[in-house]
């Protein structure tokens, strides 16, 4: 118990922890991805921003010679001596000329052409892909148009280097969250388990404590018991009133006995005495043998009890302890019995299951229970209708004790109910595998 609350906890705040740690992550991730993108982005416009001004220079010098030589020999080509650099332009001025400048991406160069003889305008900036000898890389791509009639040009940068980088950070980052996380998982174990060592405490006192208190009340109950009983013999010789006092106190003392008989069972269950020798059990013999011992109590209520055997073949044997499973289905019938009215009627089923299991099912025709109260039915001292329990003498015990026995022997229970018409309980086990 304290194991599995240790592992929630732990899982609870690595959770939030990995959600915090996946966030700052993130968040770190798409800062670096934005800056480095408005770098490039800018890297692109500063290409674009120093065409122009060189276009404008080179005017401005074609002016000037004119003036001073009144001749335009060479002017065109003054005009593109600045394409002559390592940046990836290419340019169709107005009289569909193409120039471009040297550079060592071949291939991007070739389809800056391509796009310079169709005319195809890309969206800028934009990214594009090639692979040159096996190797991809990544351009920033963009065109734009030269002022006084200059021309049009397309131009690249390459932006390999940048993707390289955000991904060899995304792996890193990546890992180190991961990292933290198992750290912070481990270390989150490890304080869980010293948060829980108070409470295996206290709950281990609570534990001694039902136990002694319930074998220090066992003695002088049995005594009252038997004085009740010693008393009863010689009851005809009471006064009627004395008579009524006996009844009520014989009454308030098996109530009591009962409260600390299951008191105990507790204990003995969450210190993990019980259990016992396991063997091979045919439920289906247990079920007659307890239907039938239940049967008078049935009959003094008015209720009819049957047992019903789904199928002739004999059921597979389970593993199990054959008192803890008497007890079980002596628990699911007394609780059946106590809620359902005369002339109703409380059936026992027992049948097989796939893929390899039993079924015991404990159906009754009575008050049923109210559908948000069924989480609860099988906490401790938890009673749906507490003025009926009390006038029936439960204690809100009986439930816990079967969902207690149903855990020590590795079983599933489940219950369905429907207020004013009845509940089932079934308890599957699983078959014995030598069976």
């Amino acid at each position: 118990m304290f194991e599995k609350t240790r592992k929630r906890l732990t899982f609870f705040f690595g959770t939030i922890l990995a959600v915090i740690l996946i966030l700052v992550t993130v968040t770190y991730y798409l800062i670096l991805q934005h800056s480095l993108q408005k770098n490039e982005v800018q890297e692109l416009e500063n290409m674009q921003e120093k065409m122009n001004r060189q276009w404008e220079h080179r005017l401005e010098e074609v002016k000037r010679e004119r003036r001073e030589q009144d001749s335009d020999r060479d002017q065109k080509n003054l005009e593109w001596t600045f394409l002559e650099s390592d940046e990836l332009v290419v340019l169709v001025n107005s009289a569909e000329r193409i120039y471009a400048s040297p550079s060592p991406y071949t291939l991007m160069s070739n389809q800056l052409m391509q796009w310079a003889q169709s005319k195809e305008m890309k969206i800028s900036p934009s990214t594009y892909e090639i692979n040159m000898e096996g190797k991809r890389e990544t351009f920033l791509v963009g065109t734009g148009t030269l002022s006084r009639s200059g021309g049009t040009y397309w131009m690249a940068a390459d932006i390999t280097e940048d993707i390289k980088l955000l991904r060899e950070i995304k792996v890193a980052l990546f890992a180190l969250t991961a990292v933290l996380i198992s750290i912070a998982s481990g270390l989150g174990y490890y304080f869980a388990g010293k948060a829980m060592i108070p409470v295996k405490k206290s709950y281990q006192q609570q534990v001694d404590f039902t136990t002694n208190a319930s074998h220090e009340l066992r003695t002088p109950l049995s005594v009252i018991h038997s004085s009740v009983e010693l008393l009863e013999e010689c009851k005809e010789l009471l006064p009627k009133f004395e008579q009524h006092i006996l009844e009520g106190l014989k009454d308030e003392v098996k109530r009591m006995v009962r409260l600390v008989e299951s008191l105990l069972t507790l204990a003995r269950g969450d210190a993990k005495k019980r259990g016992g020798h396991m063997e091979q059990v045919d439920l289906s013999a247990l079920a007659y043998q307890v239907v039938g011992s239940m049967q008078p109590l049935a009959a003094q209520n008015g209720i009819q009890l049957l047992l019903n055997r789904q199928s002739n073949e004999a059921l597979p044997l389970i593993q199990g302890n054959s008192d803890q499973l008497h007890q079980l289905l002596t628990i699911l019938l007394d609780n059946a019995l106590k809620y359902t009215p005369a002339g109703g009627e409380v059936t026992v089923v027992c049948k097989a299951v796939k893929p390899s299991g039993v079924s015991l099912q404990v159906i009754d025709t009575g008050i049923g229970i109210p559908m948000e109260e069924l989480p609860n039915i099988f906490d401790r001292f938890y009673r749906v209708d507490k003025a009926r329990s009390r006038e029936l003498g439960g204690a809100g015990l009986g439930l816990s004790i079967a969902a207690d026995i149903v855990k020590q022997l590795q079983a599933h229970i489940h219950v369905t109910s429907e207020e004013g018409k009845g509940s089932c309980f079934e308890v599957v086990f699983h078959a014995d595998s030598k069976s």
